[in-house]
Order: structure tokens, then C-alpha cells, then sequence
């Protein structure tokens, strides 16, 4: 059987409180597509979030709608 990474160990609150410290888009949507853990802990990261920046982002639409939607504490949108 493999061993759990310790990075796998932590709780979700606590995944979600390192990943609100990315600052780049990019960087969280490829987060999110490591594992399912990873998937809600940048969702919750997202609903932490006061501000959020797309300058110079290049994504599609569909994946950036899907994660900007749990970004429901947003003040500020740099596009």
C-alpha cells in the first residue's frame, strides 16, 4: 500500500487557508485539478477570498466561471 503524502494529511481548513495565499488564477485552477481535496480546498480558498485578479490570465470561460462562482465574498474583480 503507498503512503499518504503529508501534504494529504492536512485538514481541509487548513489546505484552504495555504491556498488562499496564491495569488495568481492560473496557479489555483491548476490546483484545483490535482484531486478532489484540492478541488474543495480552492473552493473554499475562493469563498475566503476578498479580492482577485485576472491581469494576464488567459482561461476559458467555462473553467473560470466554474471556479469564480464559489468566490462569493468578493469585493474586488481586477479583469
Amino acid at each position: 500500500m503507498e503512503e499518504e503524502a503529508e501534504i494529504d494529511r492536512l485538514p481541509i481548513d487548513l489546505l484552504a487557508h495555504i491556498l488562499v495565499m496564491i495569488t495568481s488564477f492560473t496557479d489555483l485552477a491548476q490546483a484545483s485539478g490535482v484531486c478532489r481535496k484540492w478541488k474543495h480546498g480552492v473552493k473554499q480558498a475562493l469563498a475566503r477570498r476578498h479580492t482577485l485578479s485576472f491581469a494576464g490570465c488567459k482561461m476559458d470561460d467555462e473553467s473560470t466561471s466554474r471556479l469564480v462562482r464559489h468566490a462569493y465574498s468578493l469585493e474586488e474583480l481586477d479583469m
